[in-house]
């Protein structure tokens, strides 16, 4: 766990060598680039251009290394950012990214017209997985499944993991017909997938998915789109698992369902 979270924000002891050794490379070249400079316009300490000449490089050595820090901080920030909105196992995008696009995708749906439509899916009998592999098997069918997910889908589509084994696909711009075409795609594509341990065995896993659209009714918040989907999601699951179900607007069911 450590190693992944090293590797995830660049921590590792190459990287801290690296600054180390750009830290020393900063430290020593300032006095020799005054050196340089000196040789190179042949002052002395005692001419009257010396203080003037020093300052000056002190001033612009000054600028030029506050800029660089600051660039160097504004990547940080850029990237601590970024892996906010990502789930640190799968890579994807995780429920709080998922909800700010879903906001952007209502407001564009207001002002446009422009339907959308969201994908729940959810593995089936994964508990069984971490029960007879272990969960660091667990963790690669999810890695695995994550792949799939993110290759079949479109570049616009949000592939998001929103809960242990559940995921989200929210499809901008899609019609039902549409998002029920990439729902069974995906659907085939992982049960026709092998997972590959490292250590050569391989087994396949199936997943149930729900499908919702505002094609099909006009919900006023993303929660009802959210909740429509995952109560297709819940039928798919009832009804015998590793298929796709599209909501219908009065099926409000809440149960839960073993995965």
């Amino acid at each position: 766990m450590l190693r992944i979270f090293h590797n995830l924000f660049g921590i590792n002891e190459q990287s801290r060598f690296q600054r180390a050794w750009q830290a020393f490379l900063l430290g020593i070249c300032a006095p020799f680039g005054w050196l340089f400079i000196t040789f190179l316009l042949q002052l002395t300490p005692v001419d009257p251009l010396y203080e003037v000449a020093l300052y000056t490089y002190i001033t612009v050595g000054s600028v030029f290394a506050m800029v660089g820090f600051a660039l160097c901080i504004s990547k940080s920030e850029e990237h601590f950012a970024r892996m906010s909105l990502l789930d640190p196992l799968t890579t994807l995008y995780n429920s709080r990214y998922l909800l700010t696009r879903a906001d952007q995708e209502f407001a564009l749906l207001e002002r446009t017209g422009q339907h959308m439509a969201l994908l729940m899916a959810d593995i089936d009998h994964f508990k069984y997985v971490n029960d007879q592999y272990g969960h660091s098997v667990g963790d690669i069918v999810l890695h695995q499944v994550a792949k799939v997910m993110q290759t079949t889908a479109r570049k616009v589509d949000v592939v998001a993991r929103v809960g242990g084994e559940e995921f989200a696909l929210l499809l901008p711009n899609s019609t039902t017909a549409g998002a029920m075409i990439l729902a069974e795609r995906i659907r085939e594509r992982i049960e026709h997938t092998p997972i590959v341990l490292p250590d050569g065995r391989s087994f396949n896993v199936k997943i149930s998915l729900g499908v919702s659209s505002t094609e099909e009714f006009l919900p006023q918040v993303f929660n009802e789109l959210y909740e429509s989907a995952d109560n297709a999601l819940y039928r798919a699951k009832r009804d015998g698992r590793n298929r796709v179900v599209k909501a219908v607007e009065t099926d409000m069911l809440t149960n839960d369902v073993a995965c």
